[in-house]
């Protein structure tokens, strides 16, 4: 068979208007230019947030970056100038707080005081921009997700060991729970409540008591496990309870969702496909699958998953007959049916790939005749590659050139001669189109208490040369990390912002000492689907009702008539009070008047204050609220920040980080934290401190509500205490009385305050004898590199003793992205 093939490129460059230039109009505004413009008008900005860390304490200060990138080119996108943000309990999704950031050359960054008046729980912070809030994505995706805890670590912990590694669904499901205190202390003689649940129906419920050691014996036979998920632990101790789930590890799943994906959207017949596959859980868990593929009841194949529930397998189905997969294991007694099959059609095909070239085939039935096509390929919108061919044959070949695509995912669409698609294949470029940090000197590999850290990196681009970029960098305590979720600039850019569904731990993709990475990633491209673009051009008119939302201060003022009534009072003028200077602003003839941006940075920590400017009571002034704008455009949308990824099946689970460190100089014991909790060291809102009644001051350390000392002498006005945050104030009792607000008067707060992360430096004795407590490290939302590529930090540590982690991530400004982890112990 003759495999010739007859091609004509249209651009093998990374310009897509150029490709007006050899199209004709038509074709130009169906497939680059409608397409480009939709693109650009659904994600404007594609903001991705970095915090200090994932899991909080009540009192802390959250610390973040937003990177502020064009959705589809990821540059700085540099326009915007304020941020606006917003903390979500999830519990009922209400709105805890509102604030303004200033944002800067495509940055943004500050902290959040996390109150104390917070219940536990998980919250959301979500950023909205203009640009964000004027985008037509019906998708939120400047979110990320906290845990607030009381406690890092509960008072009562548990393990649970099954007493085999697998279990068959007819066999009895046996385990030994240990219950146990922070110290290792068994709890003898305490009730252990366990129930047997498939779902949301409780399958059994026994009620057990520990014995001298601490332990349990967990026995359901297998009339009543052989249906069952899960096994939940409630653990009662001197007035605390604790609650725990625990997944049994059998061999037959219950439930499995198995999807089957043939390449380029459809199987035709008597043309060869490749066929992806994804097998989980109910709970979204990737099933590690083997099954056979049965043409007419034969088996003709067989396969298994490589990666995360995923794989392939090949076939050329047959005219009339019909093909089904049975999974041999986990063996279940489901048949599943392929997807419908064609009888004729296009198929689109990747043959290989190399870091030169993807090398494609395009199918077509005999019973087509030969016509044009059209192959274009996209990423995150914009137009890299077009060509145009003749399928005079039935199969044509063509080469990719990935040297013109950036990192991320590419769309390889076949079009008909009216522009509509055929087929289509996702492929993942370039994924070392990136900026490369290296930890290239430490001053140990492990640390002791408050001792001095200094790092350095070296930083290069995708051409292995030195790269000037901007990056953020926290080092935090490993027990503040959520495991189960490892969230990051890479993943959120190249992956969630990209993909459909749930993507099981996304960061492995992005990891070099993954071998086989690239071949799992591109099974992923193959079963998670695409974005869906509106082809055809007489949907564009959507513009006519394009969101405006402005981030000027605007407002009105109206005279109060004798009846009560608003009249608008054109040509007044109002008085704008800022903290430092008070300015005139004129009103318009139609009552109207505006401050610009930057009157939220002169009231920054504070706020303005708008009053008439001569002194009539009847003059009202009201003022645009931009949070009640931006409720209403996002009301519908969906807030997204990804799942987290539940743990594999395991023989030996706990209730706790079983990284944790059991020393007793590691934590404080429960009975200092509740005395705490009781305190309720009272912050205000920007986390400055607000005097209480029973404020005290610690013999020892001079501290103000000391956390390790419950009790001391009154403060004094006008002397100098330390926080236990390590920052120092000057106390004044009468300072919440001088803050009350006026109601007479319109209030406008300014952007959130500014704050310095509060670093110490421990070079004399006498500083290292004050208590540290620190779980943050080191916070530095600014990094840059110099010229030769290299960024050297120093801080401190602190008295925990534990591991830490750091992550460094960032972007050079011009679309390359860039993160390192890295961990060190301190003893």
């Amino acid at each position: 068979m003759n495999f010739k093939t007859t091609l004509s490129y249209f651009c093998l460059f990374c310009c897509c208007f150029s490709n007006a230039q050899l199209l004709d109009d038509v074709a130009n505004d169906s497939l680059v230019r409608i397409p480009e413009y939709l693109a650009s008008e659904r994600l404007k900005e594609n903001i991705y947030i970095h915090t200090d860390k994932d899991i909080y304490e009540a009192g802390e200060d959250l610390w973040f970056k937003a990177y502020l990138l064009n959705g589809t080119d990821l540059k700085l996108s540099t326009d915007t100038k304020i941020i606006f943000a917003a903390l979500i309990n999830e519990k009922d999704d209400y709105i805890i707080l509102r604030e303004k950031y200033e944002a800067s050359n495509g940055f943004a960054h500050g902290h959040l005081f996390l109150s104390e008046t917070l219940e536990v729980g998980s919250y959301r912070l979500v950023i909205h921009t203009k640009n964000t809030l004027e985008s037509t994505t019906n998708t939120i995706l400047a979110v990320k997700r906290f845990q607030l805890k009381e406690s890092i670590i509960p008072s009562i912990l548990m393990d649970t060991e099954f007493s085999k590694r697998i279990y068959a669904r007819n066999e009895a499901v046996n385990a030994t729970i240990a219950v146990f205190s922070r110290s290792r202390v068994p709890f003898r003689n305490t009730t252990v409540v366990a129930q047997l649940y498939t779902g949301k129906k409780r399958l059994a419920r026994t009620r057990v008591k520990t014995d001298i050691n601490g332990e349990v014996a967990l026995n359901f036979p297998a009339e009543k496990s052989e249906k069952a998920d899960f096994i939940t632990l409630r653990v009662r101790h001197e007035g605390k309870e604790v609650n725990h789930r625990i997944e049994i590890p059998f061999k037959n799943i219950g439930d499995i969702q198995f999807g089957m994906y043939p390449e380029g959207g459809s199987l035709v017949e008597n043309l060869p496909s490749h066929v992806a596959f994804k097998a989980v859980d109910a709970n979204g868990r990737p099933v590690q699958v083997k099954g056979d593929l049965y043409e007419n009841g034969k088996k003709i194949s067989s396969f298994s998953a490589k990666h995360a529930g995923m794989g392939m397998f090949d076939i050329t189905p047959k005219t009339n007959q019909k093909y089904t997969v049975q999974l041999t294991s986990p063996k279940i007694e489901r048949i599943f049916e392929l997807p419908t099959i064609l009888p004729e059609g296009i198929t689109l095909k990747v043959d290989r790939s190399n870091e030169k070239f993807a090398h494609f085939s395009v199918f077509r039935s005999k019973n087509i005749p030969p016509k044009k096509v059209y192959i274009r390929a996209q990423n995150r919108g914009l137009v890299y590659w077009m060509a145009t061919a003749s399928l005079e044959k039935e199969r044509i070949r063509f080469k990719l050139p990935m040297d013109k695509f950036p990192q991320g995912i590419a769309e390889v669409t076949v079009f008909d001669e009216n522009y509509q698609p055929l087929a289509e294949r996702l492929i993942y470029t370039n994924i070392d189109k990136k900026l490369t940090l290296t930890l290239k000197e430490i001053s140990r590999s492990s640390f002791v208490q408050k001792d001095k850290v200094t790092m350095k990196f070296e930083v290069k681009d995708e051409n292995e040369n030195p790269a000037v970029a901007n990056f953020s960098m926290s080092v935090h305590d490993h027990l503040y990390a959520d495991t189960a979720n490892d969230y990051g600039m890479m993943s959120h850019y190249y992956l969630f912002s990209e993909l459909k569904g749930h993507v099981y731990d996304a960061n492995y993709y992005f990891n070099p000492k993954n071998k086989n990475s690239a071949k799992h990633l591109d099974l992923l491209m193959l079963t998670q689907g695409w974005r869906n673009y509106v082809w055809n051009k007489k949907q564009l008119p959507f513009s006519e009702k394009k969101i405006t939302f402005n981030t000027v201060i605007k407002g009105k003022v109206f005279t109060r008539l004798e009846n009560k009534r608003l009249l608008r009072a054109p040509n007044k003028a109002i008085k704008v009070a800022y903290p430092t200077v008070v300015n005139a602003v004129q009103v318009d003839s139609l009552g109207n008047f505006e401050l610009p941006i930057f009157a939220y940075n002169l009231s920054k920590g504070a706020a303005m204050i708008l009053f008439p400017f001569e002194n009539n009571k009847n003059t009202i002034i009201e003022v645009y609220d931009p949070f009640v704008k931006i409720d209403k455009i996002t009301k519908d949308q969906l807030q997204f920040f990804p799942a987290n990824d539940i743990p594999l099946y395991t023989k030996k689970q706990s209730s706790y980080n079983s990284k944790f460190s059991f020393t007793e100089t590691n934590y404080l014991e429960e009975v200092n934290l509740s005395t705490f909790n009781r305190r309720k060291r009272k912050l205000g809102a920007y986390g400055r401190f607000i005097p209480n009644s029973d404020d005290y001051v610690c013999f020892q350390f001079n501290i103000l509500n000391c956390v390790n000392h419950p009790s001391g002498p009154k403060p004094v006005d006008g002397e100098t205490y330390r926080l236990n945050d390590g920052r120092t104030i000057v106390y004044d009792s009468n300072s919440e009385s001088k803050n009350q607000n006026n109601e007479r008067f319109v209030k406008i707060r300014g952007m959130y305050p500014e704050k310095e992360f509060y670093s110490p430096v421990y070079d004399t004795k006498e500083e290292k004898m004050f208590p540290d407590n620190r779980k943050t490290l080191f916070w530095a939302p600014n990094l840059i590199s110099n010229e030769k590529g290299e960024i050297t930090v120093t801080f401190y540590t602190s008295d925990v003793q534990t591991t830490f982690l750091g992550k460094i991530e960032g972007t050079n400004g011009n679309g390359l992205l860039g993160t390192h982890l890295f961990q060190f112990d301190v003893h």
